[in-house]
C-alpha cells in the first residue's frame, strides 16, 4: 500500500472526476479514516501559494468535512480530508427517485448555512461544483458538503471554473458558446463522470437570454445557483436540463411545496447572477423567512395613486359607518379610535415615540380587529430604528393577522404594513427581503410611486440596475418627485461603479425638502466615500460633521451620529498618531447615542470596543454585563468579555496571568452559541482557549 508523507496509507480509489483522483486512506498519527484527494495535473496551478491552501485547513463547520492537509510530493499535489460516512445524495436519488419537501427543506437550511459561512471567508470560498454527488447524508441525517474546487477558493479575480457539471453549473461558468453547447448538447450517460475540466477556448457569441452572462466566471452567486438545481433535482427526481431554455419551472411539478419555497427555487435559479440572492447568507435569511413569501392577499388592487392612508381617510372610514346601526352604537369609539391613531401619527413625527406607543395602545383596545394602529406600530418602530424588532413584528402581524380586511382602506394599510417592512429590511441590508415585501406592496397598491421609488432602490442595492431602472419608469409615470428621481439615479450608479455619476445625482437629491430622502442621500453619499478609501476619510469626517449639525436635534441626526462615530473610529485605526483623539471622538457619539436612549445591542458592543481600545478595561466591562443583562440569550457580549479578559491578562507578568475568568466567560458564550449562525470570532476563541490549554494556563 502507498503511503504518503509518512503519515496517510492510501487504502483504495473510491472515485475520479475531473478535479483528480480520490482515495480512502489511513490517517496512522490520529487513528482515523480520510480522504485523500490526488489533483490532476491539468488543474495543478489553481495552487497559488501555501497561505491560500492554508484558508481551507481553517475551515471549522459542522456541515463540512475537516481539511487536514495540502501535501505537494513528488510534483504531485494532494488534499487530505475527513472521510464522511453515509451515503452521497446522487447515490439516494438513484435509490428514492425524490425526496418530500419537508426533507429537502431541511437539507436546504443546512447547506445554505455552510454558504453563508464559506462566503462571509476573507476571501470568500467558493465551491463552485454543488451537486447531489457532493453532498453526504451522514448517518445522524445530516449533510455534509465535500470535494471543493479548490481553485475557487483561492482565484481572487473569480474569473475561471476549474469545472462544469451539467445541469447544475449556472450559465457565467461556462467559458464560452462553444464549450455551452457541447454540454447542452450531449446526452447525460448515467454513472459517467460529470465534471469536466476547462480548456482555453474561441471566445463566441451565447444565445439569447444568456449571451452577456457566459463567460462573466464564478462568483458567490454561482454556488446559489447549483444549490438551487440540486434542490430542484432532489424535489422532483428530474435533474436540470443542461439546456437552459429547456428547464421546466418547479411549479409545474405539481409538488407539495410551498409557495415560499417554489419562490425561494425560482429565484435561486435565476440565469441572470444578479437576480439571484447574491451570497449564502441572503439565501439563509429567505429560507429562515420563508413563511412571509407566501402571498396572503392576492386579491387587492387599489386606486390609491401615491398617498398613504391618512387620519382624514380614517375619519371618512368612520363617517360611513355610520350610516349603518352597528356603527352607530360605536360612534364614540370610532372617534377615540381614529384620535389615538391620529395622535400617534403625529407623535412619530416629532419623535415623541412614548406618546405614540401609549396612543396606539390604547386604539388597540378599543378596536383590536382594525389594522390602522398595527400599521403605525410598524412605523413607530422603523422611526425609532428598530428595524429588526419592526420586520418581526411586522412578519407576525402578516403571518397572523390580529386584523380583518374589510375593505379598500383595510387592504391600502396592509399594503403599507409590507411597504414598511420592505423599507425596515432596506435598513438593514437586507434588500433580497425587501424586494420581497415592497413587490407584495406593489401587488396590492400599484399607483404608489414611493412604492416604486424604494423598490427601484432595493433592486439597485441587490445589483439588479436594470430592473431598477424599469421600476423607476414606472415610478415617474406615476408622479415620482425629482428628488427622488435624483435619489434612484444615484443608487443605481453607485451599484454600477460609477462613483463620481452618483455624487453628482446625490448633490441633486440634497437639495430637496423631504427629510427622510435627504437622510438615505447623505447615507448613500457618505458610503461613495468609503468606497472611495481613506485617503477621502478626513473629507468623510467633514462632511458628516457638516450634516449632522445640519440635522439638529432631528431623528435623521441618530444615523448620521452613528455613522460619524464609525468614521472616527476609522480615523483611530487608520492614523496611529491621532488614536486617542479620535477613538476619543467616537466613544463621544456613541455615548450621547446610548444616553439618548439608543441602547441597541450593537451599540452597547461598538462602546465596549472603544472602551477596549482606549485601554479602559473597567468601562468596558461593565457595559458588556450590561449589554449580557439586557440581552442574556445573546452570546455576544459574553464573547467580547472573554477577549477582553485576555487582552487584560496579556498586559500582566507571565506570573500574575490568571485566565479562568476569561475560560468562564468563554463557556457562557459557548453555551449560547449552539443555535447562533457560525462565527469566525468564536472559532478564534476555541483556538485561543486550546492554546491555553496547551500552554497550561488552564
Amino acid at each position: 500500500m502507498k503511503r504518503l508523507n509518512d503519515t496517510y496509507t492510501i487504502m483504495e480509489e473510491i472515485g475520479a472526476g475531473g478535479g483528480g483522483v480520490v482515495y480512502k486512506a489511513y490517517h496512522e498519527r490520529l487513528d482515523v479514516y480520510v480522504v485523500v484527494k490526488q489533483i490532476r495535473d491539468s488543474v495543478k496551478g489553481i495552487l497559488e501559494s501555501r497561505a491560500e491552501a492554508d484558508i481551507l485547513k481553517n475551515l471549522k463547520h459542522a456541515y463540512l468535512p475537516r481539511v487536514y492537509d495540502f501535501l505537494e510530493i513528488d510534483g504531485g499535489i494532494y488534499t487530505v480530508i475527513d472521510y464522511i460516512p453515509g451515503k452521497s445524495l446522487d447515490k439516494l436519488l438513484k435509490e428514492q427517485g425524490k425526496f418530500p419537501p419537508e426533507q429537502v427543506y431541511r437539507w436546504a437550511v443546512q447547506l445554505a448555512e455552510v454558504l453563508d459561512y464559506l462566503h462571509r471567508q476573507d476571501p470568500p470560498v467558493i465551491h463552485s461544483d454543488i451537486k447531489p454527488a457532493n453532498i453526504m447524508l451522514t448517518p445522524q441525517g445530516d449533510i455534509c458538503l465535500i470535494d471543493f474546487n479548490i481553485s475557487l477558493a483561492f482565484d481572487s479575480s473569480l474569473k475561471t471554473s476549474t469545472g462544469i457539471s451539467g445541469g447544475y453549473s449556472p450559465p457565467e461558468q461556462y467559458r464560452n458558446m462553444v464549450m455551452y453547447q457541447s454540454f447542452s448538447g450531449v446526452r447525460d450517460t448515467q454513472g459517467a463522470s460529470e465534471t469536466v475540466v476547462l480548456a482555453e477556448q474561441k471566445k463566441e457569441t451565447a444565445p439569447e437570454g444568456i449571451r452577456d452572462i457566459i463567460g462573466r466566471g464564478v462568483d458567490e452567486r454561482s454556488d446559489i445557483y447549483s444549490l438551487g438545481a440540486t434542490l430542484y433535482h432532489l424535489l422532483t427526481g428530474v435533474k436540470p436540463d443542461r439546456d437552459f431554455e429547456k428547464i421546466v419551472p418547479i411549479d409545474q411539478y405539481h409538488l407539495a411545496l410551498s409557495e415560499g419555497f417554489a419562490a425561494i427555487l425560482n429565484k435561486m435559479m435565476q440565469l441572470r447572477p444578479e437576480n439571484r440572492y447574491q451570497n449564502g447568507g441572503e439565501l439563509l435569511e429567505a429560507f429562515r423567512h420563508i413563511y412571509e413569501l407566501d402571498t396572503e392577499y392576492k386579491t387587492y388592487r387599489a386606486k390609491r395613486r401615491g398617498m398613504k392612508l391618512t387620519a382624514a381617510a380614517l375619519l371618512a372610514s368612520g363617517a360611513l359607518l355610520l350610516l349603518s346601526g352597528t356603527a352607530v352604537r360605536c360612534h364614540e369609539q370610532n372617534t377615540a379610535y381614529v384620535r389615538n391613531v391620529e395622535e400617534a401619527a403625529q407623535a412619530i413625527e416629532t419623535g415623541n415615540f412614548a406618546q405614540a406607543e401609549a396612543c396606539l395602545k390604547e386604539a388597540e383596545k378599543i378596536f383590536p380587529r382594525r389594522v390602522e394602529a398595527y400599521g403605525k406600530k410598524a412605523l413607530c418602530l422603523y422611526q425609532k430604528g428598530e428595524y429588526e424588532e419592526c420586520v418581526h413584528y411586522a412578519a407576525r402581524l402578516l403571518q397572523n393577522p390580529p386584523y380583518l380586511v374589510k375593505n379598500e382602506s383595510d387592504g391600502l394599510a396592509v399594503a403599507d404594513l409590507y411597504y414598511i417592512a420592505g423599507r425596515a429590511f432596506m435598513e438593514l441590508g437586507d434588500y433580497s427581503n425587501a424586494v420581497l415585501n415592497l413587490e407584495k406592496a406593489i401587488s396590492m397598491d400599484q399607483g404608489s410611486s414611493v412604492y416604486y421609488r424604494d423598490y427601484a432602490i432595493s433592486q439597485a442595492k441587490g445589483g439588479n440596475t436594470d430592473a431598477a431602472e424599469a421600476s423607476l419608469r414606472e415610478a415617474v409615470k406615476l408622479g415620482l418627485g425629482e428628488d427622488s428621481i435624483y435619489m434612484v439615479q444615484g443608487e443605481i450608479a453607485f451599484s454600477r461603479g460609477q462613483f463620481q455619476e452618483a455624487r453628482e445625482y446625490l448633490e441633486q437629491a440634497l437639495l430637496t425638502g423631504e427629510e427622510e430622502l435627504r437622510r438615505r442621500a447623505v447615507l448613500l453619499y457618505d458610503e461613495i466615500y468609503r468606497e472611495m478609501g481613506t485617503d477621502y476619510l478626513e473629507e468623510e469626517i467633514a462632511f458628516l460633521e457638516q450634516e449632522e449639525s445640519r440635522a439638529g436635534g432631528s431623528a435623521s441626526a441618530r444615523n448620521l451620529t452613528e455613522r460619524l462615530a464609525d468614521a472616527y473610529a476609522r480615523k483611530a485605526e487608520a492614523d496611529a498618531g491621532a488614536r486617542q483623539e479620535y477613538y476619543g471622538k467616537a466613544l463621544e457619539k456613541f455615548l450621547a447615542l446610548y444616553e439618548d436612549g439608543y441602547a441597541t445591542r450593537q451599540m452597547m458592543e461598538n462602546i465596549a470596543i472603544v472602551y477596549q481600545a482606549l485601554g479602559a478595561y473597567e468601562q468596558a466591562e461593565e457595559i458588556l454585563l450590561a449589554m449580557a443583562e439586557k440581552y442574556p440569550d445573546s452570546y455576544v457580549s459574553y464573547k467580547r468579555l472573554a477577549y477582553l479578559e485576555a487582552e487584560r491578562q496579556q498586559e500582566k507578568e507571565n506570573a500574575d496571568r490568571d485566565y479562568h475568568k476569561m475560560k468562564e466567560y468563554y463557556d457562557q458564550a459557548k453555551k449560547l452559541c449552539e443555535e447562533q449562525d457560525s462565527d469566525q470570532e468564536m472559532q478564534m476563541l476555541d483556538n485561543l482557549i486550546q492554546d491555553l490549554r496547551d500552554g497550561n494556563w488552564l
